[in-house]
């Protein structure tokens, strides 16, 4: 053999465990450069899918809310009539029976008036907000009669007519569900009899 072969395979062989070595490498970049991808595309879908659930969610929020608004201003609007229905000022208390949760989150219950004393009809914002996802939904209801601002809990909310103080007001509170709706009858009507009702 001469110098020359040996030479030669010698540089075979080099070439060889260079082409392994090459080899190796590229299987491990590879394989390093897939896991990159695949982690940069989970975590993408991860971010991307919280924020649509989150949205997601608000909206229900937010629909449900409104579903309740409307529910309490008709409470409001029926106390309202129904205590302008005879001459002589009733008992009242009207009942509404709204969840105690929207989306397995408690919401609180604003009224704040928005027209000037003596204004006929009073003007009233009813706001509901949630309280971990800060959803607010407003509403304006009108009456004739006052209604006393107040902050109230999210389920049973009794409305009564308040007749003390020299005028009537409506006033919105927490309440059970006992005594829904009461309406006292006015003086001069005796049930049972004839030309009662």
């Amino acid at each position: 053999m001469t110098p020359r072969s040996r030479r030669s395979r010698s540089e075979d062989r080099t070439r060889r465990d260079r082409a392994r070595s090459d080899r190796a490498v590229s299987i491990t970049v590879n394989y390093v450069i897939a896991l990159s991808i695949t982690a940069v595309l989970i975590s993408g879908l991860l971010i991307s899918g919280s924020g649509y659930v989150e949205n997601e969610r608000d909206r229900v929020v937010r629909e449900e809310l409104e579903v309740i608004a409307e529910q309490l201003a008709a409470g409001i609007d029926d106390a309202d009539r129904l205590s302008r229905s005879t001459e002589s000022p009733p008992e009242l208390r009207v009942g509404v029976d709204l969840p105690d949760r929207v989306a397995s989150e408690s919401y609180r219950i604003e009224i704040t008036e928005l027209s000037t004393a003596g204004t006929d009809p009073e003007r009233y914002e009813l706001t509901l907000r949630s309280a971990q996802s800060d959803v607010s939904v407003t509403l304006t209801v009108s009456t004739l009669l006052e209604v006393n601002e107040t902050s109230v809990s999210g389920g049973w909310v009794a409305i009564e007519l308040d007749t003390g103080g020299g005028g009537e007001t409506l006033v919105v509170s927490e309440g059970g569900g006992a005594n829904a709706l009461s309406l006292s009858r006015p003086d001069g009507i005796h049930l049972g009899r004839t030309g009662g009702l």
